[in-house]
């Protein structure tokens, strides 16, 4: 029996950014630009590798990461985001503005910052 083919934009977008790490490695390369693996690893340290780089290819496969490999010895492999996953910047705006709206009405937390330096300095500023 063959698969029917999701047609809720929702539940695609779900499909594609599902995974533990997914989101946080498109919002370091939202941050970024462009990574080599070792770089990645440094700025998701609790990742391991097998996850980071499953969880890499999976968005490559998806469109949403751009993987060049300069075919060197040692490996030279660069990871940055296709216009597909530029797009995602908005997803990211929201869910920031979520989130200090929830950050302003938790009372049993002090606000620490509305915009943290990552985001203020950073390629798309999110």
């Amino acid at each position: 029996m063959t698969e029917k083919k999701n047609t809720c934009p929702i539940m695609i977008t779900l499909e594609m950014i599902s995974g533990k790490w997914k989101l946080n490695i498109i919002k370091v390369l939202l941050t970024h630009e462009t990574l080599r693996f070792g770089e990645m690893q440094r700025a998701l340290p609790q990742v391991s590798r097998k996850v980071l780089t499953q969880q890499l290819r999976e968005l490559e496969q998806d469109g949403i990461i751009r993987r060049t490999d300069f075919y060197e010895n040692p490996p030279h492999v660069e990871y940055s985001l296709t216009k597909l996953g530029i797009s995602m910047v908005t997803i990211f705006k929201a869910i920031r503005q979520w989130g200090m709206y929830h950050l302003l009405n938790d009372t049993t937390n002090e606000v620490e910052c509305l915009e943290c330096n990552e985001c203020k300095t950073k390629l798309y500023g999110c």
